[in-house]
């Protein structure tokens, strides 16, 4: 940690210790992604169940990093680090040594609630330690740890699969949270001390209800049809919780999330491209292990180290990008980001059985090189355009998104990729007028039925990656804006 602060903690240390933490948490938000084929055959449960290892782990996680911003009020750096620590490790072992599919779930619920504390916590530290001018820097330090931990988890659970088991995908993850945990007893000190503050309940139930029901809605429609009666219910439970969560924050003293961080234009767009950038990048993480195990016959280890150059790229772009979005900001760094993003992914939607593997991976590399200068620059950001005391609001906020795109991402691209699988296996079935086809005839339709399913997923995708370019040349408009303003106002 070169990047110093005249203040009277030691920067680097406190940094440290929270980046181990950040690691173990960040890290459990893909490492299941190539172990989803085998946890299915382990536990006997079709793909859709399993992909909730996933999607629950990032709906609670979003559900319950909400309340940080209450939580970072009232107790301090150091509370909450051991709790979040202990409750993570906890949740690990949980999982390493579950005996059914359901304990399973459960552990890694357990897992979410104490990440989700880590991830705010992180990046409200770095906001307290730093001046504006090297936040940029200090970010992208971080975004190391955030970007790269999530982007090697496929390769190490792939690794951990092939030569040992799935239970040491967690307990691989343990010694990163235990060791964050037992020197952050000797290193991590209060960047800021606690005060009173009351928890709406309220708020927390109509969030959760509203969070939780549109991602269960999601989750579901794939096997039971965007128009049944439990994705309609969920979806309808959801937005109209959602609804009411946002008028309880307008009406009462003590908002679980003050809203006026949306007063920020800069702030409300980075969001709003953050959301649909974060959608591209975890539903990309899900889309292609999938492709590469079942169409292609690579192992779960093959179709981690496919993604390693890209987790390589991210690790040693991510400083780069802090670095230039301090120096020239957002602007130019942010479209050419999404840019990027938006073509990689088009190039995803026509994939065959033959498509060149060190192609696929060099498109991969161009997409992280996008992302480098898209998340941490984008979450800098808006934070910056918003006061100090209302910064832990704004970065309560921007964690709960990324956590719900993410979830809404994969839920979405999988429900796409499952029934448009099974649209082209009925379609094929009808077409050949074989009503009772043979196992070899269905096993070939299935394959490319599967395919069609994920090609079609990677279109939706590339739509999504569209919407944040839009969005992100609106952002750079309003910042020219802005600066011309201020420029005005100088002279004057």
């Amino acid at each position: 940690m070169s990047i110093q602060l005249e203040n009277k903690h030691r920067t680097g240390p406190i940094l440290t210790v929270l980046l181990i933490g950040a690691i173990a948490a960040v890290l459990n938000q893909t490492v299941l992604n190539v172990a989803l084929p085998t946890l299915s055959k382990e536990f006997d449960v079709p793909t859709s169940t399993a992909q909730w290892l996933i999607t629950l782990y990032m709906l609670v996680s979003g559900v319950f990093i909400p309340i940080t911003a209450f939580l970072m009020d009232r107790f301090s750096t150091r509370q909450l680090f051991f709790t979040s620590m202990i409750t993570f490790s906890l949740g690990t072992v949980i999982c390493g040594v579950a005996p059914t599919f359901v304990i399973l779930l459960l552990g890694r619920v357990v897992q979410a609630i104490g990440a989700g504390i880590v991830m705010p916590l992180l990046i409200n530290v770095v906001f307290r330690l730093f001046p504006k001018e090297k936040r940029g820097a200090a970010m992208g330090i971080v975004g190391v740890a955030i970007m790269f931990a999530p982007a090697v988890g496929p390769t190490l659970s792939g690794l951990l699969i092939t030569q040992l088991s799935w239970r040491y995908v967690f307990f691989a993850v343990l010694p990163f949270s235990l060791i964050a945990l037992i020197s952050s007893f000797f290193i991590l000190k209060n960047v800021s001390e606690p005060r009173p503050a009351k928890l709406d309940i309220v708020s927390v139930i109509t969030s959760t209800f509203g969070f939780g029901g549109i991602l269960y809605g999601f989750g579901v429609a794939g096997k039971l049809g965007w128009g049944s009666i439990p994705v309609m219910s969920a979806l309808l439970i959801g937005v109209i919780s959602l609804t009411l969560f946002v008028y309880r924050q307008l009406t009462t003293e003590t908002p679980m999330i003050d809203l006026r961080i949306f007063k920020s234009l800069e702030y409300t767009l980075s969001i709003i491209i953050s959301f649909f950038v974060n959608g591209v990048i975890y539903s990309a993480m899900i889309l292609l292990p999938i492709y590469l195990q079942s169409s292609r016959g690579m192992t779960a280890l093959e179709s981690g180290l496919f993604l390693l150059p890209g987790s390589i790229v991210m690790a040693i772009m991510s400083p780069i990008a802090g670095k230039l979005y301090d120096r020239h900001g957002m602007k130019w760094i942010g479209i050419m980001g999404v840019s990027l993003l938006v073509i990689s992914t088009a190039l995803y939607t026509n994939l065959t059985y033959t498509t060149g593997i060190v192609l696929m991976s060099v498109i991969y590399m161009v997409r992280s090189f996008g992302v480098t200068f898209l998340t941490m620059p984008l979450m800098t950001a808006g934070l910056n355009s918003l006061r100090p005391e209302l910064q832990g609001h704004g970065t309560a906020m921007q964690n709960t998104l990324q956590s719900i795109a993410g979830a809404i991402g994969t839920a979405v691209m999988t429900t796409i990729m499952t029934t448009q699988t099974n649209l082209f296996i009925t379609k094929e079935i009808a077409i050949t007028g074989q009503v009772n086809p043979t196992s070899e005839q269905l096993i070939g339709i299935s394959a490319n039925g599967l395919l069609h399913g994920i090609n079609t997923s990677f279109v939706t995708a590339t739509i999504f990656a569209a919407v944040g370019l839009i969005s992100m040349i609106v952002l750079a408009v309003a910042l020219d804006k802005k600066k011309k303003k201020m420029k005005t106002v100088e002279i004057v």
